[in-house]
């Protein structure tokens, strides 16, 4: 450590220095949600979990597309299921499209956002094609992720329009 420079846990994480909280970016406590986060990296699984707690999120975290698709599928059929999923996209043993693409098929209306280090516009139409609802970068901005999962749990909470 060098007196006076203060160290950052992960470069993975966005918007978690002092300035950010005083220009209106502080801890707000509002996601009363259930999460799963698909993720294989041990620090991001770690940041983003923590970023997501101090939210007031409930997380749930697997390490890989295969272990997200079991228990998306379990919870589901116990009635416990998931407000949301955040697939990491490049995973081991099954990766997240693929992951995304069997929820779908199996009949998982619930969002899912794509958490990927690719961030032109062609890799988020291949996430929304793969069945995500939305797509956010890595190096994960705070805020960014906090924006899209709330898009997601107020189109999910919105009743739909009658015929």
């Amino acid at each position: 450590n060098i007196q006076g420079v203060r160290m950052l846990d992960s470069p993975w994480i966005d918007g978690l220095t002092d300035a950010h909280k005083s220009c209106g970016g502080g801890e707000v406590s509002d996601l009363h949600c259930r999460i799963l986060l698909a993720e294989d990296a041990p620090d991001t699984r770690v940041l983003v979990s923590r970023l997501l707690r101090k939210a007031g999120a409930e997380v749930v975290i697997v390490g890989n597309g295969q272990e997200a698709v079991d228990r998306v599928l379990a919870s589901h059929d116990e009635d416990t299921g998931f407000d949301v999923v955040l697939m990491d996209m490049q995973m081991p043993v099954m990766d997240g499209y693929t992951a995304v693409r069997r929820l779908r098929s199996k009949g998982y209306c619930s969002p899912i956002i794509a958490l990927t280090a690719h961030a032109m516009v062609s890799d988020r139409a291949k996430c929304i094609e793969a069945g995500c609802d939305d797509h956010t970068p890595k190096p994960v901005n705070r805020r960014h992720l906090l924006d899209a999962i709330r898009r997601q749990l107020e189109r999910q909470r919105k009743p739909a329009p009658a015929d």
